[in-house]
């Protein structure tokens, strides 16, 4: 069995919705990660988890902790997560294959499509809900400083083409395009801040340059990575960054496991509360499709 055969079956395992399956599933995960020197060789799981230092939760609508009735509140999925360490080997390993894939090309006139799936465990109605939204690439409203820090697609395209080489230089350029936007945030919590958010909102790039912001944001020291599921149910995989208060909600950037674009975002309590423990997702976004179209309205 090769290694991503290893983890797709683990994922299949976690999120299954009945308590004892869970239970199960939870066994199986803590199980893979005692042998996980044997069965994740060669992977660059194997280097950020280590001496299988790894834990497995399965919290969110089915809590396998306790005996009880099951929390099916609406809105919220069964889920699990797998931290695996340190995401640089992880960071540089995608910027590879990021460059070696293809790019995405937008003109003037043309628009950019996106459809995702978000839930909200604090509003009345959680969701889940999917949203389409149709994106001017080239609007001079948010162009040239316009509309504070709103982009246009062909601004991000064009900053994406005049990255260098040096990481040290991208992290800088990242921190003047997105200014800062709290007091209180750090050097390296504002160039993570950055960069990640160059990620999800690179909708039109080209591969080898779209790579040098992820070799830039495997550089930030304490970004870390988990094995995760999305709102819709897929594995992704979770960046966050270490250093903020134990009991701060934790923002997380979702990657898709295959081809490393940007597929979403969760936000996980820092603190039980009206519903939900530390550590459930409380606001997930997944995006489900994202394409250049000719005309607002029109799908791909």
């Amino acid at each position: 069995m090769d290694e991503m055969t290893a983890v797709r079956d683990l994922r299949s395992e976690a999120p299954v919705g009945s308590r004892p399956d869970l239970v199960a599933g939870r066994d199986r995960l803590l199980r893979e990660a005692a042998r996980g020197s044997r069965r994740l060789r060669g992977d660059w799981r194997l280097a950020a988890v280590g001496a299988a230092v790894i834990t497995a939760v399965a919290l969110v609508g089915t809590h396998v902790a306790g005996g009880g009735s099951e929390d099916t509140r609406a809105g919220s999925r069964p889920s699990y997560t797998i931290e695996l360490g340190s995401a640089k080997d992880l960071l540089n390993q995608a910027a590879d294959v990021i460059a070696a894939g293809p790019g995405r090309t937008a003109r003037e006139g043309q628009w950019i499509y996106s459809r995702t799936v978000e839930s909200n465990l604090t509003d009345d109605d959680p969701g889940p809900r999917t949203d389409e939204r149709w994106t001017k690439y080239a609007d001079p409203a948010f162009e040239n400083g316009k509309q504070g820090d709103d982009h246009s697609p062909r601004e991000q395209y064009e900053f994406l083409r005049t990255l260098p080489d040096d990481v040290g230089q991208i992290r800088t350029r990242a921190r003047q395009f997105y200014d800062a936007t709290d007091s209180t945030e750090t050097r390296v919590q504002h160039e993570y801040r950055a960069l990640t958010t160059v990620l999800s909102r690179a909708y039109a790039y080209d591969p080898e340059d779209l790579a040098k912001a992820y070799r830039a944001l495997a550089s930030i020291p304490g970004v870390r990575a988990a094995d995760v599921t999305d709102v819709t149910g897929r594995g992704a995989i979770a960046l966050y960054l270490t250093g903020t208060r134990p009991s701060a909600d934790r923002e997380e950037t979702l990657l898709d496991p295959v081809t490393y674009l940007y597929r979403g975002f969760r936000y996980l309590a820092g603190t039980d509360g009206d519903g939900w423990r530390k550590g459930d997702p409380l606001i997930s976004g997944a995006r489900d499709a994202v394409a250049v179209v000719e005309k607002k309205g029109r799908q791909p």
